[in-house]
């Protein structure tokens, strides 16, 4: 959906969130909630155990008249490899999921505005919500690397007691140089062992040699934890490395050099290996909607 500072349009979004959200908890229904504020196509995809089913694109809106009462057309698909692609290409698009706390948030500040104002206007307003998600949230972009790393060795397995750093947390690398690693690169990591997602990570210095140092990984780089709610309970997730490829389309390349569709060089010794922007968008979104 969008939220757009200033517009009108807001005071209609409390109601409707608040509404969306609390008849999907009511239902046990799983929901995550985007913002692109250049949104205007309307997709409804229906899964059972994560299988599309059927989708509908459309010109009508999420609302009692445009679902009943507006005249709409639209198109029904039930291929279900055309609604994974469908879905790939709207989670690569670089949208902002909400956590559940910026979600009250959002509904209380909309709410607490709303009762500022005086009965029926609604053509100017002062109210800006995008200051609660825009300082936090990663966007996949072009100028970017997505690299998926692991975290420990066989011999010392990451266990489920640590956690990686919430702010700047040094990772390492195996003795030939990562060329490919440089400052803004993400490194999205995963914990050997449990093969459980830890959290992703934007490169600010290095890679550097540690001199003197024998171990198999004497690079080093510094990088700043971009999800540190998740990775302060990335064992309560059940994200792993198998989770991710299988809830993704299999049809679609997710390494980006070899247009390789598993990550099986990481069961091989691999240090990193390079994601496409569809298949590291997917991981985020992952991530950011478990929060």
């Amino acid at each position: 959906t969008t939220l757009k500072d200033n517009s009108s349009d807001l005071l209609k979004k409390s109601n409707s969130l608040y509404s969306f959200c609390l008849n999907c908890t009511k239902k046990n229904i799983s929901y995550s909630v985007h913002i692109d504020n250049k949104l205007h196509g309307k997709i409804y995809i229906s899964l059972k155990s994560d299988t599309p089913l059927r989708g509908i694109v459309t010109s009508a809106n999420f609302t009692n008249s445009g679902l009943r009462s507006n005249h709409e057309w639209g198109v029904l698909i039930e291929d279900t490899n055309q609604l994974l692609e469908l879905i790939n290409e709207v989670n690569s698009v670089g949208s902002i999921t909400l956590s559940n706390k910026e979600l009250e948030e959002i509904i209380k500040k909309i709410d607490s505005y709303s009762k500022t104002l005086p009965p029926l206007q609604e053509s100017e307003i002062d109210l800006t919500v995008s200051d609660i998600f825009n300082n936090r949230k990663h966007k996949v972009t072009t100028d970017k690397r997505y690299f998926i790393k692991p975290v420990g060795v066989s011999e010392e397995p990451f266990l489920e007691h640590r956690r990686l750093s919430t702010d700047i947390q040094k990772l390492h690398f195996s003795k030939r140089k990562p060329k490919a690693v440089r400052k803004g690169d993400i490194l999205i990591c995963y914990g050997v062992g449990t093969a459980k997602l830890l959290g992703y990570f934007e490169v600010t210095e290095g890679p550097y040699y540690l001199d003197g140092n024998s171990s198999r990984w004497p690079w080093e780089v510094k990088a700043k934890n971009l999800c540190p709610e998740y990775s302060e309970r990335w064992n309560t997730f059940n994200n792993t490395i198998s989770t991710i490829q299988a809830s993704y389309n299999k049809t679609l390349p997710i390494t980006k050099n070899n247009q390789g569709k598993t990550l099986g060089a990481l069961n091989f010794g691999a240090d990193k290996i390079q994601l496409t922007q569809e298949f590291a968008s997917h991981v985020l979104n992952t991530m950011e909607s478990s929060i």
